[in-house]
């Protein structure tokens, strides 16, 4: 009897050993022209192939440059008597028109250039102004000419620019807009899905796509800005990626600029038109209590538990996030700084340059936190980050989060750990804070707070401390019987490890934004967090829902064995 379940893997293998000559030669065929090379719009001569359209279909000249208007930047090939030769779209005369929704501006003085034959395409591509991509059958079109116009020799509104996008890198020309009422050339460019790498002549430019694309790629796969942009260069060309224009540098800057402007939009900053506060711009957990957002607080008549209303926090710190000394710390710029996750530095070294360094060794168990608090690395800026997530769902605090100058010292934990408990907490009266080394570090915490100019905890707030259940089996026995959650009441079943698995994901950029400019890699971290929360977000209510049908079958299995006791 046939298998009628799901096939295995290796199933699909061997029937693909049969088929794959028949594969092969389908393959070949799509790279041999048709028997009678006709235009798929007109009948005409199809001397143009698009290898971005389906089917990879046949045009002549002139229907694929009224076909690809709007489609700037497929990739062509042009029949040059023996083989499809790569070519582009630019040299056919496909131009970019700014504003009117791509259509040419009518107050462009110009008379259309007719190309449907096969010379005249190319002439336009060398001579007539429009530039070309690279050929991968040979030609360095980048090394043969000088493919970017000067802007003084250049018509009136038209240019020639560097547009990257995620099929590649393409010199296009471009026509702005000439109406009286226009905007500026780089808004134009902007509102057209395209953004300039500069304000003035831009000269280079990047698509939207390609920069959602890279955010993802980045967030996903930990892909490098230079190795995002190798990617480009060989997909552009695959013989000579050598040759392609660099536009290593003017991406990761135009990505900063991205980040920021999609934070601004998605935080709702741009209707208001007032700076963010600190922590605004990031996304927090929304299942932890936070007064006026998500909860009503009980009035005093109240009976309900107040362990319902508190906020559970879990500290931890990583030594794999470095960061080196900048080259030239004075000419910085900074988008976003304290707007997310890390903290503010002006306020920050302003707490450090006050805070007193104490070298303690444990009273309990030798742990690395403590006893490797004050070990120093001269050669970086920062040993590693620390600081706060929500114990029980395992999203990042906003505005918590800190570099470590030597060891994981407790003025940087104060720090963290003081701005956590002040993020979105006004009335709860209650906090759990689970870390490694409770039994040591808050000995003296309020004291240390007392002292500081720059730490609060917000009046009236019981600090209950805890230690993880997988740390405090590496304690002494006492520190078990006061500090495991199995003893705290309104603890329940918590992950008190759960920081553990967000440094994870977050090590994977770590070794690429180590030699970032300091605000480069601020916002780096800030980005891979807020999506670190997102995606816990998107998921929470599945989550939820699960673990509650898990608890109401582990409550009923739970009271049957402990009514037949």
């Amino acid at each position: 009897m046939a298998h009628l379940g799901p096939k295995s893997p290796n199933e699909y293998l061997r029937q693909w050993k049969f088929r794959t000559q028949e594969y092969l030669d389908i393959l070949l065929e799509q790279d041999a022209p048709p028997a009678d090379r006709v235009c798929c719009m007109c009948d005409g001569d199809g001397a143009q192939r698009c290898h971005d359209c389906i089917s990879w279909p046949l045009f002549c000249t002139k229907c694929c440059r009224t076909q690809h208007a709007l489609l700037l930047f497929h990739r062509i090939s042009q029949w040059n008597g023996d083989f499809f030769e790569r070519s582009t779209l630019s040299k056919i005369g496909v131009e970019i028109h700014l504003s009117h929704g791509g259509r040419p501006c009518p107050h462009h003085n110009r008379e259309w250039e007719d190309t449907d034959d096969e010379g005249s395409a190319r002439n336009i591509g060398l001579n007539g102004g429009a530039a070309a991509d690279l050929d991968d059958s040979g030609g360095d079109v980048f090394a043969e000419q000088d493919c970017l116009m000067d802007v003084s020799a250049s018509a009136a509104g038209k240019t020639s620019a560097v547009v990257v996008d995620t099929s590649g890198v393409h010199i296009m020309t471009i026509r702005f807009c000439q109406c009286p009422d226009a905007r500026t050339p780089d808004k134009q460019m902007f509102e057209m899905g395209i953004f300039p790498a500069s304000f003035t002549q831009p000269k280079t430019a990047f698509t939207f796509s390609l920069l959602n694309d890279f955010i993802l790629d980045n967030l996903e796969c930990g892909t490098s800005a230079m190795n995002y942009y190798s990617k480009l260069r060989r997909i552009t060309s695959r013989t000579f990626p050598h040759s392609v224009p660099d536009r290593y540098r003017e991406l990761m800057r135009v990505v900063r600029q991205w980040w920021q402007l999609k934070l601004l939009k998605w935080n709702s900053s741009g209707h208001d038109r007032e700076d963010p506060k600190d922590g605004e711009l990031a996304l927090f957990c929304p299942a932890c209590p936070q007064p006026g957002i998500n909860v009503t607080l009980p009035t005093e008549y109240d009976a309900r538990p107040g362990w319902l209303y508190a906020r559970s926090l879990v500290m931890d710190g990583n030594f794999k996030a470095e960061h080196l000394h900048p080259a030239h710390p004075e000419d910085e710029v900074w988008l976003t700084d304290g707007k997310c996750f890390m903290v503010g530095r002006a306020r920050y070294q302003a707490h450090l340059a006050l805070a007193r360094d104490s070298a303690e060794r444990s009273e309990c168990n030798n742990h690395r936190a403590v006893n490797q608090a004050n070990a120093s690395r001269h050669k970086l800026e920062a040993t590693g980050i620390g600081g706060c997530a929500c114990a029980r769902h395992g999203c990042f605090v906003p505005n918590s989060m800190v570099d470590f100058q030597k060891g994981e010292r407790q003025m940087n934990m104060d720090y963290a750990l003081c701005n956590a408990l002040g993020h979105n907490t006004d009335g709860l009266s209650r906090a759990l804070t689970f870390y490694d080394v409770n039994c040591q570090y808050n000995k003296y915490l309020r004291h240390r707070v007392d002292e500081s100019h720059h730490l609060t905890i917000p009046p009236g707030m019981e600090i209950i401390l805890g230690i993880g259940l997988w740390h405090v089996h590496g304690h002494q026995d006492k520190c078990f019987v006061r500090y495991a959650s199995n003893f705290i009441m309104g603890a329940a079943r918590i992950d008190e490890e759960i920081m553990e698995t967000l440094w994870a994901p977050l090590n994977i950029i770590s070794l690429s934004a180590r030699g970032m400019s300091t605000p480069h890699r601020q916002e780096c971290l800030d980005f891979q967090m807020n999506d670190c929360n997102f995606m816990k977000m998107i998921r929470m209510g599945l989550f939820l829902s699960r673990k509650y049908k898990e608890a109401k079958r582990g409550t009923a299995e739970s009271s049957q064995a402990f009514e037949e006791l």
